[in-house]
């Protein structure tokens, strides 16, 4: 076999497929062709909602990105939000999508700060073809009630924040956050290694996906170099991690050069952004199984795999005799 798949109910669980040595150290090249998911992508604001959430998806489309989460503020293409304005920016959204190759979502997205955020929240409790709602900066706290509306009404929604904003936006229940370095300020040094701390505890233990952007956070000064990033820590820790930039295939290549990331990493990397995405775990598992698998099955080796299952399977003999 090529890869194993457990099944876990309706859930489902894959191992990386068995790389071929002489792909183990792959090229930029390598990087670029492997599909991607990304689940923070910004629409940048531009002359039009379809225009920004075109050039979005072209540049994700560049990147060989086969599933994307659009964050659209609305906020940021009209002065002053009504239905209206929303039900435009909406219908302009989801015309260009359907227009493109790219499979994409709509996540509403707000300020903390902003006026409109109950507005916006509402837009996306109420419109279809909105996925989630994403809440940006601090303060979370103050909206609560608009927290709270989302969860009655089964809208998913992802908290970006600083870390005590984290902790009100898992406590309100949050579905994803989106972390910055100082998470690990939440970690203890004991003589056992590094522990989390009660709330980064939480987030692992309950699989709440933590999205990460590497380069990002060196771009704005929040960390030195990628060899101080906490996303290798989160990963050993056991955290469920997706690494949401829209210039994957760059940050690929970084934590390649960086950190020594190959595709073993980048596949679980993937699988888990697919995994905590929020469309159906229908899609996702289609996406999983004819996408995704068969992309690095292409870079595997059947024979390679059956000698290692062999090995396993004789190490496991050898331990029961024991």
């Amino acid at each position: 076999m090529k890869y194993l798949r457990l099944t876990l109910s309706m859930a489902c669980m894959y191992d990386a497929p068995l790389i071929s040595p002489e792909n183990k150290d792959s090229s930029a090249e390598i990087f670029a062709s492997l599909p991607k998911v990304v689940l923070s992508a910004d629409v940048v604001a531009g002359h039009s909602v379809s225009e920004a959430v075109k050039n979005v998806l072209d540049t994700l489309q560049s990147n060989n990105v086969i599933y994307a989460e659009l964050r659209l503020n609305p906020a940021d293409f009209a002065d002053s939000l009504s239905d209206a304005s929303l039900a435009d920016a909406l219908q302009q959204a989801t015309s260009a999508i359907h227009g493109h190759a790219v499979d994409a979502r709509i996540i509403l997205t707000a300020q903390s700060d902003a006026a409109h955020v109950a507005e916006i929240a509402d837009a996306a409790i109420d419109h279809d073809d909105v996925a989630g709602f994403a809440l940006v900066g601090d303060n979370i706290d103050a909206h609560a009630g608009v927290l709270k509306k989302l969860q009655d009404n089964f809208v998913p929604f992802v908290i970006d924040g600083g870390f005590d904003d984290i902790e009100a936006g898992v406590k309100a229940g949050a579905t994803r956050v989106a972390v910055g370095v100082d998470i690990i300020d939440d970690f203890s040094a004991t003589v056992e290694g590094i522990e989390p701390g009660q709330l980064t505890s939480w987030i692992r233990d309950r699989h709440i996906a933590v999205e990460t952007n590497p380069d990002e956070d060196i771009a704005h000064g929040n960390v030195d170099s990628l060899a101080d990033h906490p996303l290798p820590l989160l990963q050993q820790l056991g955290f469920t991690c997706a690494v949401g930039t829209t210039a994957l295939t760059q940050q690929f290549v970084s934590l390649n050069e960086a950190l020594g990331y190959g595709l073993e990493e980048f596949f679980e990397l993937t699988v888990a952004a697919m995994q905590n995405s929020f469309s159906t775990q229908e899609h996702r598992q289609h996406l999983i199984e004819t996408v995704i698998l068969p992309a690095y099955e292409e870079l595997s080796d059947a024979e390679f795999a059956e000698d290692a299952a062999a090995r396993e399977a004789e190490e496991a003999e050898e331990a029961d005799d024991e």
